[in-house]
């Protein structure tokens, strides 16, 4: 079932208004990044109990901007902009990873607290449809911004949304329903004749379910995971011309008008991403699967995670707060050891850049 956005901005100012919060959001200088930060300092305003959030991105003014925006509605939140140089790349990755805890143990310093996270919003992207571009550590950028990147983050970033009391949400925003096919023998898509933007998309997505799963299941109780699809949503991406195609850049420019009454505006999809941190999407429990399924919290009805378990904490979620099906082909795919080699590749992944080599598997 689906939640209007009534519902949504209640149950966003009804977590802002609770506790103190931690957020770190990426590709937060512009579109649903950007209107997510915004969303969030909208809810707190000046009666939350407490927001710091770390924005990332390449665009120092647009940063600038953006908490400018936040500080208007939200006077006493602390807004901290880290630079990214280029997230396709695991190293800046790692880099900002280690930034955000430092700054955040800063923080906590003087007051005796716990350096935490208790909302991690993965935005960055670059779309582009051309033929695989790869990284000099390996990856193809496209899917490096979509997985490896996000699944990085979540990894690197670990230590401090385990010492959320929310418990901690996660928040990869992309496409869940883009899943329709997987190439198990060339997970990398590395033969040209593979790789093609819907392939890459779509293990970019399998990969997501399969690696929030795992996530959810090793942090029972700590960690709620959501692979969000936005809808259609009509950022400035699609009509400044910075899509690598001007083709898509001008159909947009042309179509933009006619359409947008069928589109989620940016602020809505934004309120709609910090929905996540509410009960509807809680962290997997210690008897999850079994007879005893977890309570609904008023007017939320516990979603049902990707692996088919009442909130099992890994969640394929749709643009208006319902979830996105999985496909036929799961079904197949689970009885075959696909989820384990999609980890194994990821981890040799980390493994070889980390070490400082290229990634040729």
């Amino acid at each position: 079932m689906g939640y209007s956005i009534e519902v949504v901005r209640s149950w966003n100012a009804r977590i802002a208004q609770s506790q103190p919060l931690v957020a770190v959001f990426t590709g937060s200088t512009a579109g649903i990044g950007e209107h997510s930060v915004r969303a969030l300092a909208a809810a707190h305003g000046k009666d939350g109990k407490g927001l710091r959030a770390y924005i990332i991105g390449r665009n120092e003014a647009s940063g600038t901007r953006v908490i400018s925006e936040c500080l208007n509605v939200c006077p006493a939140g602390q807004f901290r902009f880290i630079r990214a140089n280029d997230l396709a790349l695991l190293k800046d990755v790692d880099r900002v990873s280690a930034e955000i805890i430092r700054l955040e143990e800063i923080e906590v310093k003087s007051t005796g607290g716990k350096a935490k996270i208790d909302l991690l919003v993965m935005s960055h992207a670059f779309f582009a449809i051309e033929s695989r571009r790869d990284t000099t550590e390996g990856l193809d950028a496209f899917m490096s911004h979509l997985y490896y990147s996000r699944a990085r983050f979540t990894i690197q970033l670990m230590p401090l949304l385990l010492e959320s009391s929310l418990p901690a949400r996660v928040v990869s925003v992309f496409g869940p329903g883009r899943d329709v096919k997987l190439i198990p023998d060339d997970l990398s898509l590395r033969d040209p004749r593979n790789y093609s933007f819907m392939n890459m998309g779509s293990h970019a997505a399998y990969f997501m379910t399969f690696f929030f799963e795992r996530m959810a299941s090793q942090y029972p109780g700590r960690l709620s995971l959501t692979h969000y699809y936005p809808g259609l949503v009509l950022t400035d991406a699609f009509t400044n011309g910075t899509m690598s195609s001007k083709l898509i850049t001008w159909t947009f420019r042309i179509i933009s008008p006619f359409i947008r009454p069928f589109t989620v505006s940016q602020m809505e999809s934004g309120n709609r991403v910090i929905f996540h941190t509410s009960p509807r999407f809680p962290a997997r429990s210690a008897s999850a699967g079994g007879e005893q399924l977890p309570e609904a919290d008023g007017d939320l009805e516990i979603a049902i995670s990707s692996d088919g378990v009442v909130g099992g904490g890994a969640y394929r979620g749709s643009w208006n707060g319902d979830v996105v099906p999985l496909g036929k082909a799961y079904a197949d795919l689970r009885q075959s050891d696909i989820a384990e080699r999609c980890w194994s590749h990821t981890m040799q992944a980390f493994e070889e850049i980390e070490a400082g080599r290229v990634f040729t598997a």
